[in-house]
């Protein structure tokens, strides 16, 4: 099986340039805010509009893009460009390679646009101030203080 993957993502003309140069599992660490932070990059690539590239395997390519959501994907990415950006002082693009983990092990490439990554720092840059202020109260609200209301109907069986 992972055989068949590596063939599928080496197969791929975007996944195979992103991949072509670079280094396998940098790792950067430093100081954000005051708080101890460090990524570990699937691939760097130094060549110009490569940049960071994160790989994922995906049950389906067809709900990949439903899962960069549901997972915070971006908000990862951001996370690691971010890092990357203060440590070496160079923006770089963010880049996906996913592949199926079964036949027909199909890959697909994603390039992640700035302003998702912004607005996804944005909210990171919020998180951490959270955690900030988190850590010097002793409180830390769940997101789930308040009553909710759950109304969904269940759908009559067939």
């Amino acid at each position: 099986m992972i055989e068949e993957m590596a063939a599928s993502v080496q197969s791929h003309v975007f996944a195979r340039e992103l991949l072509a140069d670079g280094v396998a599992e940098g790792v950067v660490r430093c100081r954000r805010n005051g708080v101890l932070c460090q990524a570990r990059f699937d691939w760097i690539n130094p060549v110009d509009g490569r940049g960071l590239v994160d790989l994922k395997t995906a049950d389906s390519l067809d709900s990949f893009e439903w899962h960069i959501d549901a997972f915070k994907y971006t908000h990862q990415l951001a996370f690691y460009r971010s890092l990357f950006e203060h440590a070496s002082g160079v923006v770089l693009p963010v880049h996906i390679i996913a592949v199926e983990k079964r036949e027909p092990f199909r890959c697909g490439v994603w390039q992640i646009s700035a302003r998702c990554l912004d607005a996804a720092q944005a909210e990171n840059v919020e998180a951490i101030a959270q955690l900030i202020r988190c850590r010097e109260t002793g409180q830390w609200p769940t997101g789930f203080e308040s009553l909710r209301l759950f109304a969904r109907v269940p759908s009559p069986q067939s």
